[in-house]
């Protein structure tokens, strides 16, 4: 039987096969209508009513009132699903779903979640903004895997009237798309938690004219790249009598949109609290005089907050002298191993924490899993035992967000298994399975590429190279461009030449496949990418045989078409003029 994800606690294989072909499919009378139409949807409709168990051929779906855990039970006469709440019968069906062919193997299943709380965290402020269309496959995406929390990370992404003539429909969410994404979200038993810039990273807003004034740094112009300034200039001035009525009316719009109950205000790398306009003044009690206000205005309207922990893990007793019990930290680490003392900080004073893992997409074009799936395994087993509420797994766009969302999906699927069942083996089976299931792929083993690859956007770091053209051509710098590095110190030409041939190597064993799917798309586009990325490394350190500028330019801007089309079928058209101007001319 095919290993599924994520892998079910129990599940037991036995002998036959349920045949599909003429089977009816019935569901109990008072069934939630979200499960039915998962069932229409898998079966393909005529689904009929009963109240117990037919007899015949059937395929028999039923629940209770309340809870994610469900019993899955195929013979060679039956398929009976059993949720014990709306919830699992859903679950037990996305199970199915990957279990289907022309028929279904005779098994039992006996399954429930280890952690609650299962999430997405998706950044669609600093670079991409998802279609509406877009943002309904990946929830489709999250329920196949069985997660049931969306958080889009919104700075400027959302038509706030403070950002009218910046945030349009063009580079930014409206009302009406936010309110459909929530009823879709809500029919897949998806929270979709509204999280928004509150504090810091709040760059576009300080930098208007109309605002900069409620800005810690006054005055304050870019002088570095855009990336890098809207990374660490961004801080509110939490004493200025204007921030708390610009920032609770941006809050009064956008969470009236959301059904959740939850509210995240981020809070996060507040880097100039108290280095500008209030030099000298506490930064913890500048920190929580402002929190307290934006809590306040959130709890008005009945919802609960989230919140992000770094600001609270560097001064915690007095995070928890000053905030709410019901405030939930969001606890982020995004190592290859995550050490237990973070989590288990939180534990001992009390705080209800879920702990935050990372798809390591966002600095570079391509996820990186030699680090995730250490990350995501050891923070997952960390939140089990110090009692987490659950996982929410990032995928976030720092330096202008050039992963594409199709190039984390390995990621994403792993932050499901684990946050499913945290204690499954991830191994060669697993592998295989998720080749197939997420990809498509049966020909090879698509984490070994991604493990190459992973290894050959190490050599050429997009954060490195934002960093480095700012600080040469911006800030009057001489820089060298450093070759990336592992754990025995910077890589060498040699090493970066045969990350190039690993590049060709995986585009052409990707090629081979000759699909012409969205997802195997723009993995070669990112085997594209990281060659040149590479190659330009090597340009700029004078390598012998790669000084050829122009032929260099040429290709970066063959594959820029590329990409660009790619980007506008899945993504608003945001913030890629700033790439395209950025690489157009790059290699002058």
């Amino acid at each position: 039987m095919q290993r599924i994800i994520p892998m079910p606690h129990i599940c037991e294989e036995r002998e036959g096969a349920f045949a599909l072909a003429g089977a009816v499919v019935f569901v109990k009378e008072g069934t939630d209508s979200r499960v039915i139409a998962e069932v229409s949807e898998l079966f393909g409709g005529n689904i009929k009513k009963c109240d117990g168990m037919p007899a015949g051929r059937a395929v028999f779906v039923h629940h209770g009132e309340l809870g994610e855990g469900y019993e899955l039970t195929v013979t060679c006469d039956s398929i009976v699903i059993c949720g014990e709440g709306a919830e699992g019968a859903f679950y037990a069906v996305q199970t199915l779903r990957q279990l289907m062919g022309d028929s279904v193997p005779c098994c039992y299943i006996k399954d429930r979640p280890d952690l609650k709380y299962r999430g997405l965290y998706l950044d669609v402020s600093r670079g991409r903004v998802p279609t509406l269309a877009k943002l309904k496959s990946i929830a489709d995406t999250l329920a196949r895997y069985k997660m049931n929390s969306l958080q889009l990370y919104i700075e400027d992404a959302f038509t706030f009237r403070e950002l009218e003539g910046i945030a349009d429909e063009t580079n930014a969410l409206t009302p009406d798309e936010i309110k459909e994404l929530d009823a879709y979200c809500r029919q897949h038993f998806i929270d979709l938690v509204p999280s928004m810039a509150s504090f810091g990273h709040l760059f576009t807003l300080l930098q208007s004219d109309r605002y900069n004034h409620i800005s810690e740094l006054k005055g304050h112009r870019m002088t570095r790249n855009y990336w890098l300034e809207r990374q660490w200039h961004h801080t509110v001035d939490v004493y200025h009598p204007e921030t708390i009525e610009v920032i609770g009316s941006m809050l009064r719009q956008f969470i009236p949109l959301f059904t959740s109950e939850y509210f995240n205000i981020c809070c996060d790398e507040t880097h100039d609290l108290c280095n500008g306009t209030n030099l000298g003044r506490d930064k913890g009690e500048a920190y929580f005089y402002h929190v307290e206000k934006l809590i306040d205005i959130v709890s008005s309207y009945g919802k609960k907050v989230m919140m992000w922990g770094d600001e609270c893990m560097a001064r915690p007793d007095m995070a928890k002298e000053r905030l709410p019990e019901d405030v939930t930290v969001l606890n982020w680490c995004y190592r290859h191993e995550v050490a237990e003392w973070i989590p288990k900080m939180f534990w001992e004073r009390g705080f209800s924490q879920i702990c935050c893992t990372g798809t390591s997409g966002w600095d570079n074009f391509i996820e990186n899993i030699n680090i995730s799936t250490g990350n995501i395994t050891s923070f997952a087993a960390h939140a089990k035992k110090y009692n987490a509420r659950g996982l929410l797994n990032t995928s976030w766009g720092d330096f202008g967000h050039v992963c594409s969302f199709n190039c984390n999906l390995y990621g994403l699927a792993f932050g499901a298994e684990k946050s499913w069942n945290v204690l499954s083996d991830t191994d060669t089976e697993y592998e295989t399975a998720a080749s197939l299931l997420i990809y498509g792929i049966r020909e090879f083993n698509m984490a070994e590429v991604l493990r190459r690859l992973g290894k050959a956007s190490q050599s050429c770091s997009w954060s490195e190279f934002v960093m480095w053209h700012s600080a040469t051509h911006l800030e009057g710098g001489d820089a060298t461009l450093k070759m990336g590095g592992d754990r025995n110190g910077e890589y060498t030409e040699e090493d970066v030449k045969a990350h190039i041939d690993i590049c060709r190597e995986e585009r052409e064993r990707l090629e081979a496949l000759g699909r012409e799917d969205a997802v195997i798309s723009d993995l070669i586009l990112a085997c594209r990418a990281l060659e040149l990325m590479n190659r330009l490394v090597l340009c700029i350190n004078n390598a012998d045989g790669y000084g050829d500028r122009t032929a260099l330019q040429v290709d970066i801007n063959n594959w820029l078409d590329d990409y660009s089309t790619a980007w506008l079928r899945d993504d608003k058209s945001s913030d890629l003029w700033r790439l395209q101007e950025f690489l157009e001319k790059i290699t002058e």
